[in-house]
Formats: C-alpha cells, sequence, structure tokens
C-alpha cells in the first residue's frame, strides 16, 4: 500500500507551520519505500495528480481552535472528496477538493485522513508557540501510529 503524506502550511506564520515540521520529522522516521513526503505552503490544484497516485494520503495542518478547544488539541477526522469552487478571492483549495480533483481528473480517490492541532498564534515570525511545539511529538507519533494500521 502507497501512502503520502502531505504536510503543509506557512514556517513563516508561527503555529502555521506545523504541517511543514510534522512532515519534516516523518521523513526521518517513515520508511521511504512505503511512505512518500510532500511539503509544501499551500495545496494546489497539482497535488490531486499525485493523490490519485496512490492508496492513502494523511493531511497534516494546522487549524483555527474550534470554541472550547484549546490550542494543541490533535484532531483527526476522515475526508471525503467534495467538489466546490476555492473562494472567489483565493486561490485556496482544501484537502476534500484536492481528493475530488483527483476522482474527476484521474479515476481515483484514495483514503484520506486530515490530521490538525489547534493553533495559538498565526502571526508573522518563526517557530511554534509553546503549546503547539508541546504537541507536535505526539501528532507525529499519533500519525506513526495511525501508519501501523493500514
Amino acid at each position: 500500500m502507497k501512502t503520502i503524506i502531505l504536510g503543509y502550511g506557512n514556517t513563516l506564520r508561527k503555529d502555521d507551520g506545523l504541517g511543514v515540521y510534522a512532515a519534516e520529522d516523518l521523513a526521518l522516521i517513515c520508511p521511504p519505500d512505503e511512505v512518500e513526503i510532500m511539503i509544501c505552503q499551500q495545496l494546489s490544484p497539482e497535488v490531486s495528480a499525485r493523490l490519485a497516485q496512490v492508496d492513502q494520503a494523511i493531511f497534516i495542518d494546522a487549524a483555527l481552535a474550534a470554541e472550547g478547544e484549546g490550542a494543541g488539541q490533535i484532531n483527526m477526522r476522515s475526508l471525503q472528496p467534495q467538489a466546490r469552487q476555492p473562494g472567489s478571492l483565493s486561490h485556496h483549495f482544501d484537502p476534500e477538493m484536492l481528493l475530488a480533483m483527483a476522482d474527476g481528473l484521474y479515476g481515483h480517490t484514495p483514503g484520506a485522513v486530515l490530521f490538525s492541532v489547534a493553533a495559538a498564534d498565526f502571526g508573522l515570525g518563526e517557530g511554534l508557540s509553546p503549546q503547539v511545539a508541546k504537541a507536535l511529538p505526539i501528532l507525529v507519533g499519533q500519525v506513526k501510529e495511525y501508519l501501523n494500521t493500514l
């Protein structure tokens, strides 16, 4: 089974860089013949071509904290393809849109999950907030455990 891990975010926007840092850490411990690591600042339509060639996709990103959720909280949810247009003022594509594109353009959608961590700070600057930095090794461990179930 071929799996891709997509860590995305902007390392110059503090906690937004979480997906990048997690993917870099996972690249050190995942067997490259089984797991491909892809790092990008933001998701783009070109990613759908790669998604169509794998069995499983794991997306990793920082997220706005939901009501009652503390910074550093880790969430995982299954993803389903959802075809919709990106916002008129944005070129932002989310994982569900890319899964739908993979299916529509290439006839294949991998199984997919999103691991997200509630962020504390999306301001300008490098490095993670203390809460998100503390969650990073836990997140990496959870992704590794998930990989072991595939």
